[in-house]
């Protein structure tokens, strides 16, 4: 019985709860790991820009290091940074890749021993190349129309005359 609350105790320690919110979004660690999912999901299907994409992960990683600085013990860290890291590699450009190699740096060191420190060792030995922008990206911008810039306001079409504003006395 002791045995049972001493564990549940560090599990508590240990573990990020599940209504605690972090970083600028509020995010808990639950929906830091779904959101990654939804954006790889997001950007696979071209429903995403590689720059929105971006812009979402680089929020959802701001929760991550949020999170991690509080729990680092979470034996959810390792596969969610490695989610995350794996993410930024798929995007276009030298700030994906910096935070991919980042997240992976973080998950070999601190999580030396466990199967997420193994493939992120792989993938730093291998290395994160800068992605370029994918075809369909620029066909997406190409395809939406920009904003015309404004134009000035018109004048009024029929000035007022000024038999239809009474005298004053």
């Amino acid at each position: 019985m002791l045995t049972c609350v001493v564990l549940l105790s560090q599990l508590a320690v240990t573990n990020a709860p599940a209504d605690e919110y972090f970083g600028k979004l509020k995010m808990s660690a639950l929906r830091v790991r779904y959101e990654t999912m939804q954006l790889e999901k997001r950007y696979e299907t071209h429903q995403l820009l590689p720059e929105q994409a971006e812009h979402l992960l680089l929020l959802t990683e701001d929760s991550f290091d949020q999170w991690a600085a509080r729990y680092p013990e979470d034996p959810w860290l390792p596969s969610t940074g490695l989610l995350i890291a794996a993410l930024y590699a798929e995007l276009p450009g030298e700030v994906a890749s910096e935070h991919a190699v980042t997240l992976y740096v973080y998950v070999k060191v601190h999580f030396p021993h466990s199967r997420y420190g193994a493939e992120s060792r792989a993938f730093l030995h291998r290395g994160v190349p800068t992605k370029a922008d994918p075809p369909w990206a620029k066909a997406m911008r190409a395809a939406v129309p920009s904003a015309a810039p404004s134009a000035p306001p018109s004048p009024p079409l029929v000035s007022p005359s000024p038999s239809s504003t009474p005298p004053r006395e």
